[in-house]
């Protein structure tokens, strides 16, 4: 839009801060604090319209005003003027110093006057600064602005939203309100009142009709004029409201000559600095948007020392067949390890699964010296020999200088996991370099696992978030990458910068955050074992796979058969959700009422809307059934197979940086997520075996999530109940249901169970009727009795949820923090999830930590004691290992002491441990 200004007119944009600001919060989910615990949703949304503004106009200037005390001249004209407008909501009130102060940092000059409304701020500065030549553009959500528009002065009108703007001429405001120019705005207003100010105007006419009067009178005067020829009630109205229509229009008219000491000519955008911006943005800890900023000052931004990642300036580029080179890496090397530096390193690619001789990779290693590549052709596994005295990297230049820094040196990186593979591969028929097992945990530091301790309610941990987040920099673009220019360095080059660049800074943020001892004493000693356990893997039987998915075929062809045949034949894909959504709810009928249409338009068949129709519809649950067997069947029984490395073995993939709550995930494929209570999942576990001569070891804890909530919470009676080893099911549902424990029954114990468990994850009586299928009502009175049986539970969970609301965060019994911003959410359920999620992660979490503890113990034993005997999966709560024969009581007796012993409690840590020779037969 700005390259349509007049010639040689300058453009500048006000915006009207209020109005914004009540835009964003609204706009943006209160999901956001600053690292003080302060919201920062409308701040954050206020910012976004705010570059989205300067991306569209390439104003010269910008200006922002806000209103400042009552507006005291619209007052005396009006004493009810916005009088029914509720309270300033205390979390967005508490974000008006914030934006000022970041506008402050953006040299972006604030206007406010004592009894003056930002509108009046914005007409001033509109009128002043087309005088002076300007093309003004007003930012703002109030239509009653479209009355300044001239050719000169536009209304950037916001709508939805943040991103539905329209650039209001006066042009679009006469096609708007069809027939009212910009100067008649006033007189509008004047006849419909305005609402939301508590404006009246005159009563029974609307915008339609106001515009029509105008239309044809030509201005409120004239409508005045001729108000006897207006007809029936609307003419009645106008005749006995005539003063209210003069004072509406005298109070929506935009004054234009307040004492604004501000000159649109003179101000001048951006002319920020760097430094103030990047110091600003971190003080909220809104740094996302730093990059987009800093952008705007271009060049400017180069004298900042925190603008740009800074790779160093000393290159090294070794390959095998330039000895010289490769020694002048070594050497580098042996002096920054032998000063005791961290050294950065990371892979191209990021990957470090590639086999030892694969094909051709660059290891990039920074130094406070150097930046050093190691380039090993795929050809050329031997590496070049080099001088005497020096790092001997004649056994491959990756692999040699990952095994020398293991070794003896420290080491930091974006990915610590993957450049343990790349000295030992995942798959286990490749050899290795190195053992895992052998790296000093005190030696490593994984920028990325820091970075996910520090706030694990993100998703990604990405070098452009690290850069922005905990050194207010910014990574230039990479090779390859949009917006690289000639000679842009690598990815993995930039990787290994950064990570040598915030190590230190990420250390003191663990500090800070009392995160330290989780990082050094759980997820760094965990890191080596994860990648033994991936190079161990799992076997796996292919032929079995392939049988059982043979099976399961037949199976769900003869399902899918029965399905047409109860829907009248029709020819559908079962698996369509928008097929199945018109068979079902359209062809045959099924009660619809209260079912949501998903945004193309059709009603969701989604588990839950299934499952709550299966009880009454035989096709519902045979269609329930064809998804279970086609799942899987797709998703282990055909894939697991094709999955397998050289070795038999399917390796999967284990995630320390993915769930908030600590514990590990399993990927590619995907181990945990086999269904554990179902007749399918155990007969997918049954092509999983321990080998020949071996069994197929499962140790796992007993209830330790209700276990820690009686050591939490101290109740008494939760207490004893462990401690006495009764059934703790049966105990509790004899307390909540008023019957001696022998007269429990299954279906009464199963209940308690249920709410045992709920009670352990916050849940309420919906949650709990929806489980047991029952009455809302009776679901609340098995949660009432249950907080009567154990009142320290009660007391407790509200404890840790105030504790949560007030701190930002909920954290474990080491010190594992969960961010949980949905506590200050003003939507219920949002702030409900909030509050469930603050009872929950202190049991989940320490959960989490205490089986990562238990497995780092056991690999340990497992090595020093010499058991042949490999640890291959986690799974929750659960530990996996394969057992020869002849070690099992030993195993068995080792792993339990381990798992029993990580932390002592008020009530007892059981693990329970069972095999087989498969691991469908262990569990």
């Amino acid at each position: 839009m700005a390259e349509n200004a007049s010639e040689n007119r300058r453009t500048v944009a006000v915006i009207d801060g209020n109005s914004l600001m009540h835009r964003a919060f609204h706009a943006v989910p209160p999901t956001m604090n600053a690292p003080d615990g302060r919201p920062t949703n409308a701040v954050f949304g206020f910012l976004n319209m705010f570059l989205k503004m300067v991306d569209e106009f390439s104003p010269a200037g910008v200006i922002v005003a806000f209103d400042k005390g009552r507006p005291k001249v619209r007052m005396e004209m009006l004493p009810q003027y916005k009088a029914q407008r509720p309270p300033m909501d205390p979390d967005l009130r508490a974000q008006f110093p914030m934006i000022k102060e970041l506008l402050g940092a953006l040299a972006v000059p604030v206007v406010e006057l004592e009894g003056w409304e930002g509108d009046d701020i914005l007409g001033t500065l509109a009128r002043r600064g087309e005088e002076q030549g300007c093309d003004m553009y007003l930012v703002t959500g109030d239509r009653d602005m479209y009355q300044l528009v001239t050719e000169h002065v536009h209304v950037v009108s916001t709508r939805k939203g943040l991103s539905d703007i329209a650039v209001m001429t006066p042009e679009s405001v006469d096609d708007l309100y069809h027939g009212i120019t910009p100067a008649l705005v006033p007189d509008f207003y004047g006849l419909k009142g305005d609402s939301s100010d508590n404006i009246p105007g005159v009563p029974g006419i609307g915008p339609k009709k106001a515009s029509a009067l105008i239309a044809q009178y030509g201005s409120l005067d004239e409508v005045i004029a001729h108000a006897d020829e207006v007809k029936g009630k609307m003419g009645e109205n106008l005749r006995a409201h005539i003063e209210d229509a003069l004072v509406s229009r005298k109070i929506a008219t935009i004054m234009t000559d307040a004492p604004v000491a501000c000159d649109p000519v003179d101000v001048v955008f951006p002319a920020f600095s760097a430094d103030d911006v990047s110091r600003a943005l971190g003080s909220v800890g809104i740094t996302a948007m730093q990059g987009r900023f800093l952008a705007l000052i271009g060049q400017a931004a180069e004298d900042s020392a925190a603008r740009v990642i800074e790779l160093p300036d000393r290159r090294i580029e070794a390959v095998p067949a330039d000895p010289d080179a490769v020694r002048a890496a070594a050497e580098e090397l042996l002096r920054a390890t032998s000063e005791g530096e961290w050294v950065a390193a990371a892979l191209d690619g990021g990957q470090g699964a590639a086999p030892l001789f694969g094909p051709a990779r660059t290891l990039w290693i920074a130094t406070s010296r150097a930046l050093i590549s190691l380039e090993e052709p795929a050809d050329s596994p031997e590496g070049c020999p080099v001088a005497e005295g020096a790092l001997d990297l004649a056994g491959g230049l990756v692999a040699g200088a990952l095994s020398y820094l293991f070794a003896e040196g420290r080491v930091v990186s974006p990915d610590i996991k993957a450049l343990l593979h790349a000295v030992a591969p995942a798959d286990s028929a490749l050899p290795a370099a190195y053992d895992p097992l052998e790296a000093d945990p005190a030696r490593l530091f994984d920028t990325s696992v820091a970075a996910y301790l520090l706030d694990s309610a993100r998703s990604s941990f990405e070098a452009a978030y690290i850069a922005e987040t905990y050194l207010g920099a910014s990574v230039p673009a990479c090779l390859g990458e949009e917006g690289a220019g000639e000679g842009a360095p690598a990815r993995a080059a930039v990787d290994a910068a950064l990570a040598l660049a915030s190590a230190s800074t990420l250390a003191d943020a663990l500090v800070r955050d009392g995160a330290a001892d989780v990082f050094r004493g759980i997820e760094m000693p965990l890191v080596p074992v994860l990648v033994d356990m991936e190079r161990t893997g799992m076997l796996v039987d292919p032929a079995r796979l392939a049988g059982l998915s043979a099976g399961l075929a037949g199976q769900i062809d003869e399902l899918a058969t029965r399905i047409r045949a109860l829907a009248g034949d029709e020819t559908f894909n079962i698996s369509s959700p928008m097929q199945l959504s018109h068979i079902l709810f359209d062809v045959m009928g099924l009660p619809a009422r209260g079912l949501k249409k998903t945004q193309r338009g059709y009603y969701s068949t989604n588990a839950k809307v299934l499952e709550d129709l299966a009880h009454d519809h035989e096709i519902v649950r045979l269609i329930l059934e064809y998804r279970e067997k086609t799942k899987i069947k797709s998703t282990y029984l055909d894939k697991l197979g094709g999955m397998r490395a050289a070795d038999g073995r399917v390796h999967t993939t284990y995630n320390q940086t993915i769930t908030a709550t600590g514990r590990l995930s399993s990927s590619d494929p995907n181990l945990q997520n086999i269904p554990t209570r179902s007749e399918l999942g155990h007969t997918v576990k049954t092509a999983f075996s321990a080998g020949s001569g071996a069994v197929f070891l499962a140790v796992d804890y007993s209830q330790i999530e209700l276990r820690l909530l009686a050591h939490l919470s101290a109740d008494e009676h939760l207490v004893a109940a462990f401690n006495e080893g009764e059934d703790f099911h049966a105990e509790t549902a004899a307390r909540v249901f008023g019957v001696p424990v022998d007269q429990v029954t299954p279906a009464l114990r199963s209940r308690a169970k249920a709410v045992n468990f709920g009670i352990v994850y916050g849940q309420q009586a919906y949650g709990l009727s929806q489980t047991l299928d029952i009455p809302m009502a009776e679901a609340r009175e098995m949660i009432d009795r249950y907080f009567e049986a154990y009142p320290g539970v009660r007391a407790y969970l509200d404890r840790t949820v105030e504790e949560a609301r007030a701190s930002g965060f909920a954290a474990t019994m080491f010190g594992r923090r969960r961010p949980i911003p949905e506590l200050r959410a003003k939507n219920p359920s949002l702030r409900g999830f909030g509050e469930r999620t603050a009872m929950n992660h202190p049991m989940q979490g320490s959960a989490a930590d205490i089986i990562k503890i238990a497995m780092v113990r056991v690999a340990r034993r497992l090595r020093g004691e010499g058991f042949s005997a490999r640890m291959v999966l986690q799974v929750h709560d659960e530990l996996d290992f394969e057992c020869p024969l002849d070690e099992l009581e030993a195993l068995t007796a080792m792993v339990r002491e381990e798992m029993e012993h990580v932390v002592a409690l008020r009530v007892p840590l059981i693990a329970e441990a069972s095999f087989g020779e498969t691991w469908a037969e262990a569990k």
